[in-house]
């Protein structure tokens, strides 16, 4: 074996001892590290009111009286007919008979009535900001406060210590490459 092979066996043969290292690392920085804490929520909101209310407004509503007719013939002097919306001819025959015609005239008639008119109306309200806060279980023990604290702490300590610990392959690579 040669120089250059005996190196790549020291490097490699610690390659297995440097792999278990930095996983043990990783899992006391992943057993230290803890979850978050409580975070307020925003939410959007939407919110719709609605009115409903009822008005009477007076309008007029214009009937259609038919067209009607009525005739009468008597020997009698008097001779009444009635209808409110009516011409009446009398005339006197020439053997002594009085003769009355009554015809309605077509028209609208105006009648008045109030009109119940619905309105509804409705207000939306969009885009309210409004903080809810999470409610959280059970507050953090000491420990879990610690943990939460000094995560960042302890990964820095973790690299500073990978990288002392294993300097000499880490320069050994460097200095391949450069």
């Amino acid at each position: 074996m040669n120089d250059e092979e005996r190196e790549a066996v020291a490097i490699l043969g610690g390659g297995c001892f440097t792999i278990s290292v930095v996983l043990l690392l990783l899992a006391v920085v992943l057993l230290l590290s803890a979850c978050r804490s409580q975070r307020d929520i925003v939410h959007d909101v939407t919110y719709v009111e609605t009115h409903d209310s009822i008005s009477y407004i007076h309008d007029t509503l214009y009937f259609d009286v038919p067209a009607q007719s009525a005739e009468v013939v008597t020997r009698d002097s008097v001779s009444k007919l009635e209808n409110d919306f009516a011409v009446s001819i009398v005339s006197l025959n020439k053997d002594g008979s009085l003769s009355h015609k009554l015809n309605a005239k077509p028209q609208s008639v105006p009648v008045p009535y109030e009109r119940q008119v619905q309105t509804k109306t409705q207000v939306i309200y969009k885009d309210k900001r409004i903080e809810v806060p999470v409610p959280v279980e059970k507050k953090l023990t000491a420990w879990e406060q610690f943990k939460l604290r000094s995560f960042w702490a302890f990964l820095s300590l973790s690299a500073v210590a990978v990288c002392i610990i294993f300097r000499k392959p880490l320069c050994t690579l460097i200095r391949r490459f450069i």
